[in-house]
């Protein structure tokens, strides 16, 4: 009598489990891509409005946008299994490149 037991502690069962939450983790973050694509244009054309307005830009929208865009390039990465990490909200925000020279 040999009965086969697919046990969720074997190393094939945890690599399934892996795959498995990934897809989900995927799925979501999809999702997130899109929206934080609109986002992005969003906020190129309410900049591009201010610019016309006021003759310069925001630095505060300009900011936002910054962040914005790197965080589509994580999840970007993400999805492309470029990277493993998850994107927020699993990490912090994307900020601003350490130089800071805008």
């Amino acid at each position: 009598m040999t009965e086969e037991k697919t046990d969720g502690g074997s190393p094939a069962g945890n690599a399934r489990e892996a795959i498995l939450i990934r897809a989900l983790f995927m799925i979501l973050f999809v999702i997130i891509y899109y929206v934080a694509q609109w986002l992005v244009m969003a906020v190129a054309v309410f900049q591009w409005v201010v610019v016309i307005v006021t003759g310069r830009q925001n630095p505060q929208l300009a900011g936002f946008g910054e962040g914005i865009s790197r965080f589509v390039y994580q999840v970007a990465r993400f999805l492309t299994f470029g990277s493993e990490d998850k994107p927020f909200p699993f990490a912090e925000w994307p900020g601003a490149p350490p130089s800071g020279g805008a």
